[in-house]
């Protein structure tokens, strides 16, 4: 990409982050996409795909496969801290994982694609909306995405901080768990805190459910798994002499494995329900499954190694450990072969993590992550060249 291009990718960023929107609220980040994609010059545009989602097509000079290229674009609900010039204008909103910089790699992808067309194929661009709540995948799923536009496989790249600036992480491994939710509810008559015996405590339940709940990975999940079980919220009560009625608490369950994840959604409501026996209160489970976790095809990992390799050297391929932060890519990689990469957002003390108020994109990799994107789509389409696209999805 050129200097002048990448300065172009650069500004359409910061105008991203400078007014950021909610997962399912993306209508003017939408539309702004739309509009540079037709600036741009592809040759469709289709939009409120699974709500705000925006698919562009761009045809290369012959019949052949097709592959995919996604970014994200919601934000969070953050107040940004970074004092930049570009800073968020909408209070308590903002770009903290850097899904501005995912969409801006995207169309900065989108202008190479144009301005080299390929010799043959297509590539599907998805702009995917409400990443963050876990929606935003399965709902352009349920709106016909694969069907309407069919592809053969799907490449994304998600910035990282920790890893040094442009360099690039390719697992083989399962590397983005599955995440899901639950809420348990003890509740009882409640009563005075002087007279203990005339009711049921669901504060004693919680404190029994908070203890217990921390077993089920110790004890449930063979050692060469992985599983993290986490409760953030607890909510019960206001006075110290009154047993309340009820006791609230939030957690989420985070693996890599399908077997695993049916064991922990078992187990958490076997602890809840025992938990309510021991204690005489009554309890209300609701578990709700998010998104699985990101699994990267072999082949289609390979293929983004190696095109790191030929454009920046081996040694811009790094490891780094796997996470058990979530991402609704996952989605995607269920249904089609795929892979979700990592780009390094820096490495230092100084860098901020993704998810707080002190981040930003860094737009040093903006250039770069588009033309990874690009390179991965034209290589893909060069090595299938002689596969049509399909509405299958069987992996290869």
């Amino acid at each position: 990409m050129q200097e002048q291009e990448a300065e172009r990718m650069i500004a359409f960023r910061q105008e991203l982050h400078r007014y950021p929107e909610l997962s399912c609220e993306e209508q003017h980040t939408a539309r702004r996409i739309a509009t540079m994609l037709r600036e741009i010059g592809v040759d469709e545009v289709h939009e409120a795909i699974g709500g705000h989602g925006i698919v562009a097509i761009i045809h290369g000079h012959q019949p052949g496969a097709t592959v995919g290229l996604r970014a994200d674009m919601d934000a969070l609900p953050l107040h940004e801290a970074t004092g930049l010039a570009h800073g968020s204008t909408h209070a308590n909103v903002m770009h903290a994982c850097g899904h501005d910089g995912h969409t801006a790699m995207l169309m900065g992808a989108t202008l190479n694609l144009v301005k080299a067309r390929p010799p043959q194929g297509r590539v599907v661009l998805v702009f995917q909306p409400a990443e963050e709540l876990g929606t935003g995948a399965p709902s352009m799923l349920e709106d016909g995405l694969l069907e309407r536009f069919p592809m053969q496989a799907i490449f994304g790249l998600h910035n990282w901080p920790g890893v040094e600036a442009g360099s690039f992480v390719i697992h083989d491994v399962p590397h983005m768990a599955s995440s899901d939710d639950f809420e348990a509810c003890f509740h009882s008559e409640g009563g005075h805190g002087a007279m203990p015996h005339l009711t049921t405590d669901p504060i004693v339940a919680a404190g029994l459910f908070v203890t217990a709940i921390q077993q089920i990975v110790s004890r449930n999940v063979a050692p060469e798994d992985i599983a993290v079980v986490s409760l953030g919220c607890l909510q019960s009560g206001h006075a110290s002499n009154i047993i309340p009625a009820s006791a609230i608490l939030k957690g989420t369950a985070r693996c890599f494995k399908p077997d695993v994840r049916h064991q922990l959604e078992r187990r958490i409501r076997e602890v809840a329900e025992g938990v309510a026996r021991a204690s005489g209160c009554g309890v209300t489970l609701d578990y709700v499954p998010s998104t699985p976790a990101v699994v990267n095809d072999a082949d289609c990992a390979r293929l983004c190694r190696k095109v790191v390799e030929e454009c920046w050297g081996h040694n811009r391929l790094v490891t780094h450990p796997i996470s058990m932060g979530a991402d609704d890519m996952g989605f995607l990689l269920e249904a089609i072969p795929g892979a979700y990469g990592w780009i390094g957002n820096g490495k230092g003390d100084t860098v901020p993590d993704l998810h707080q108020p002190d981040y930003d994109f860094n737009d040093d990799i903006l250039a770069q992550g588009s033309d990874f994107l690009s390179n991965v789509a034209l290589r893909f389409l060069d090595e299938h060249h002689q596969q049509p696209a399909s509405t299958t999805t069987t992996r290869y």
